[in-house]
């Protein structure tokens, strides 16, 4: 179980910044897993396109903790009402004691915007890839199949199933994440 609560506010409609804290819990919700906080911004040059940057530092209960900055660029394109977005994002994460590993994530989703409904269902597929020798190489794949809930005017909620494979590593797993999360646009 994920779960996050996110904090946004547009800026002049050309600028996005963002607070977000998120809690996830493990094995069949018995174990607790980690919490993490994240702030970020995004700027958007064209209707088509978000560039933006982003810092979250993640901890577990065992006293270990990453940090993670990382940049994106978003494109975006509208068509009746189908939103297809496509991200790059790279991101550095130092964990403690250790090295600072390199990934580039690529994400695709397509939303789908149903008249007069307040629930929106979407699907997306995000691929990770550790760009550091030997470990170069697709490291996890996720499927999310969900839905947006717009709660009122600025209140939304999103639901969604994650299946996440994750390879070339140590303990390989395969994993089944329920995700919930809470926006406030302000």
């Amino acid at each position: 179980m994920w779960l996050s609560a996110q904090i946004r506010k547009d800026i002049k409609k050309k600028f996005r910044v963002y607070y977000e804290q998120g809690y996830r819990r493990d094995e069949n919700l018995n174990h607790l897993k980690a919490y993490y906080f994240e702030a970020g911004g995004r700027y958007k040059p064209a209707k088509f396109l978000w560039i933006g940057t982003h810092y979250r530092h993640y901890t577990d209960f065992l006293g270990n903790y990453k940090n993670r900055l990382g940049g994106s660029v978003i494109f975006r394109a509208e068509i009746d009402r189908f939103l297809f977005k496509s991200r790059t994002r790279y991101i550095a994460i130092k964990e403690r004691h250790e090295v600072t590993h390199h990934f580039l994530r690529e994400k695709i989703s397509l939303d789908y915007n149903i008249k007069n409904c307040k629930v929106d269902p979407f699907i997306a597929s995000e691929l990770f890839y550790h760009l550091e020798k030997p470990n170069s190489d697709f490291e996890q794949f996720r499927v999310d199949l969900g839905f947006e809930w717009k709660i009122a005017k600025r209140h939304s909620l999103q639901t969604y199933y994650r299946y996440r494979i994750k390879r070339n590593i140590k303990n390989p797993l395969n994993s089944n994440v329920i995700g919930i999360e809470y926006v406030l646009e302000l």
